[in-house]
């Protein structure tokens, strides 16, 4: 599993950043971040406007680790928290889909 050695959201929290263990550093911004949401009710709400809030409104507030697997976020301004971001959803969002 790819791991993340260094977790940096920057910018007044409106980009997320990750250095993997094999050197390759992956930005994004928030709102990236927030779209990408797997939680129960992100899944269940395909038009859901908190989570489809405008990208210069997205914010991450905090960041913490959920084991040795994933992040878990708050996002601003809606306060949303619920979701984990696995390393390997992470990953994932930096790499060309293949159609």
């Amino acid at each position: 599993m790819d791991v993340p050695v260094r977790i940096e959201v920057s910018d007044e929290g409106s980009t997320l950043t990750l250095e993997w263990s094999d050197g390759v550093v992956d930005a994004w911004p928030a709102s990236q971040i927030r779209n990408a949401c797997n939680c129960a009710d992100c899944r269940t709400k395909d038009t859901n406007p908190l989570r489809l809030m405008a990208p210069t409104l997205t914010r991450i507030g905090d960041a913490h680790l959920v084991g040795s697997y994933g992040i878990n976020f708050t996002f601003l301004p809606d306060a949303h928290s619920t979701g984990i971001f696995t390393f390997t959803q992470l990953r994932e969002l930096s790499r060309p889909k293949v159609v």
